[in-house]
């Protein structure tokens, strides 16, 4: 699945790598019981329903969307540990080159995978490049420990940290 990132975003979506499901669709979060589409227009993140098929037009509202690991997997455990560790290194070059003002990584996997570390959702005090870090967790149904309510906090929290930190 291609990125879908340009220079000068406010957020860029980091996921572990493209699902079976997403990948067949060709537009990231296909899967129909995935959150990130409600979540993000719920939010206030974009000002109307998109759709997965809208993916491509997310950059109008300073939205980008890329993985860690380009590869296509049923489930991020099949993913080796040296294509996590060069998926980061190539993460952080998009980082350096597009320089949006927030990553947020889509799962406290992802963010532990890249990071060594798990300390739970929100603003991260480290920083890729210039680019502050946030971490949601995972909109895939799969994370049932998180309502959709739950998720929608972390949301609106994203929202307020991008509104605060202009």
């Amino acid at each position: 699945m291609p990125d879908i990132l340009e220079g000068g975003l406010d957020i860029v979506f980091v996921g572990i790598n493209p699902g079976t499901f997403s990948a067949q669709a060709g537009h990231y979060y296909a899967q129909p019981t995935n959150r990130f589409w409600r979540l993000l227009y719920k939010s206030g993140c974009v000002p109307l329903s998109l759709s997965p098929e809208d993916d491509w037009k997310l950059p109008r509202f300073g939205i980008g969307l890329t993985d860690v690991v380009k590869r296509v997997t049923s489930g991020a455990h099949q993913l080796s540990k040296s294509e996590l560790k060069r998926g980061g290194e190539v993460l952080f070059r998009k980082v350096c080159f597009y320089q949006p003002r927030i990553v947020c990584f889509n799962g406290l996997t992802a963010y532990s995978m890249m990071h060594g570390q798990e300390k739970g959702p929100g603003v991260k005090t480290q920083k890729i490049n210039h680019s502050h870090v946030f971490v949601i967790p995972s909109t895939s149904a799969r994370n049932a420990q998180y309502t959709e309510n739950r998720l929608l906090s972390y949301f609106t929290q994203l929202l307020k940290f991008r509104d605060d930190s202009h």
